[in-house]
């Protein structure tokens, strides 16, 4: 039995495109519905404009971040509470996450900018690679990194866009080494250290000697090897603290880690090496679900089923792009 997906539906235009662009790339259309999307193409020409854009949007899930999935998740349908009726038809499930999904469509333009080329040296998502310096000093850079670099006879600065990077910092006692970060300024007082930037933090993990991390409000600190600290974009600089440094420098070797940390925290990092996946947790107690154990950055299919057979998980994967988690219910006996 087919569905027809005309713009009689109370959906706008808008989902009903998207509703169709969804259905489409799930590869399992049948002959009667692709002949009812080409009579829906052929209706009016607004249908094709509207399914155009919808494939733009959908090309720039690529750009999008974990806070602008936490920002739509309360759009997305909720978990059926009565589990004795049957879950969404299917063209009802595809209609009413497509149009949750085109409630952002207007955040292509601002995806599109973020893909502008910024830094002298920069990483895609999931990539590494190794920078050697001028002055003999190297960076190692993360995924989704971006780093630019100055080199001057008086002075070494480097400005870290986006991402973390590891830096290893030859000696230079006539040229200070300074990374800037957000609103702050890391100088290295010989040493390896590891900044990682965050929408609304950074993070200063020092690894051999020490650095002297600065704020634009004269506040500065020193830090040690073994310890980070934290400062946040409202110029709020935390406090030193001991770290694993073996968790920390983790990605290094291609892995995470994690340590009872709580199901989104892993998600989000997981977030950082995938890119173009919604991920959305469909009921508030997985929020309180933890995470223990090490996965191979270079093998991330196999996270996602890791995840789902060690907790009580049910994950429903739409075209490979969304990711729906349900908390799995005890089979009766």
């Amino acid at each position: 039995m087919t569905h027809s997906m005309g713009t009689s539906d109370p959906n706008t235009l808008a989902s009903t495109a998207s509703a169709w662009l969804v259905r489409m790339e799930t590869g399992t259309v049948t002959a009667d519905e692709r002949r009812l999307f080409a009579e829906w193409l052929s209706e009016d020409p607004a249908h094709p404009a509207a399914y155009r854009e919808a494939e733009q949007f959908w090309r720039a899930l690529d750009g999008l971040s974990a806070d602008d999935i936490r920002t739509w998740d309360r759009f997305l349908p909720q978990e059926p509470a009565d589990t004795s009726t049957p879950p969404f038809l299917p063209w009802r499930r595809y209609t009413a996450l497509a149009a949750s999904v085109l409630l952002v469509v207007a955040i292509g333009a601002w995806a599109a900018l973020a893909w502008l080329p910024v830094g002298d040296y920069r990483t895609a998502v999931g990539e590494q690679r190794t920078v050697a310096l001028s002055d003999g000093s190297t960076v190692q850079l993360n995924t989704d990194t971006a780093l630019s670099i100055t080199m001057t006879d008086d002075a070494r600065r480097l400005t870290l866009h986006r991402g973390e990077a590891f830096f290893t910092v030859a000696p230079d006692s006539s040229r200070p080494f300074e990374v800037t970060a957000d609103h702050g300024v890391i100088r290295a007082l010989g040493t390896t250290f590891n900044v990682r930037t965050e929408p609304d933090q950074t993070t200063v993990t020092v690894a051999e000697h020490g650095v002297k991390v600065m704020l634009e409000s004269d506040v500065s600190v020193d830090v040690q090897a073994g310890e980070r600290i934290q400062y946040h974009r409202n110029r709020w600089l935390g406090p030193v603290e001991r770290t694993n440094m073996t968790r920390t420098l983790a990605w290094q070797r291609h892995r995470l880690v994690f340590d009872n940390d709580p199901l989104p925290v892993v998600l989000a990092e997981l977030a950082r090496y995938r890119s173009g996946r919604l991920v959305f947790l469909r009921d508030h107690s997985l929020n309180e679900l933890l995470v223990t154990g090490s996965f191979d950055t270079d093998r991330l299919d196999r996270f996602l089923p890791a995840l789902e057979e060690s907790l009580p998980v049910r994950i429903v994967s739409i075209a490979d792009r969304i990711y729906l988690f349900y908390r799995s219910r005890p089979e009766k006996s």
